[in-house]
């Protein structure tokens, strides 16, 4: 990495195992979210094809959206885009 985000040892391994950790649970997700789309090759490639973890944060995390209150409930309001919508309800169907 070339990027040294403190001047302590601890910091800058706490910042490793938190790449590390955001890493390992974007692979983990992905892999829980859906089958295994190729077959084992002798190069040994992954059975899945995975998103970067910017792709993901841009699709899922980094949407306008706005807390409303309807009814005295509070509600996630988003732009009306079914692609998302599907993915988003994808992912927390798995969550629950």
């Amino acid at each position: 990495m070339d990027y040294v985000p403190v001047r302590t040892l601890v910091g800058n391994q706490l910042y490793i195992l938190a790449a590390i950790l955001a890493h390992n649970l974007t692979r983990e997700l992905q892999m829980a979210a859906a089958p295994p789309q190729r077959l084992t090759t002798e190069k040994r490639t992954p059975l899945w094809i995975f998103h970067g973890l910017t792709t993901i944060r841009r699709t899922l995390l980094q949407r306008a959206g706005r807390l409303t209150h309807p009814r005295g409930q509070l509600t996630l309001t988003m732009s009306a885009n079914p692609a998302v919508r599907d993915q988003l309800l994808h992912y927390l169907r798995l969550a629950a």
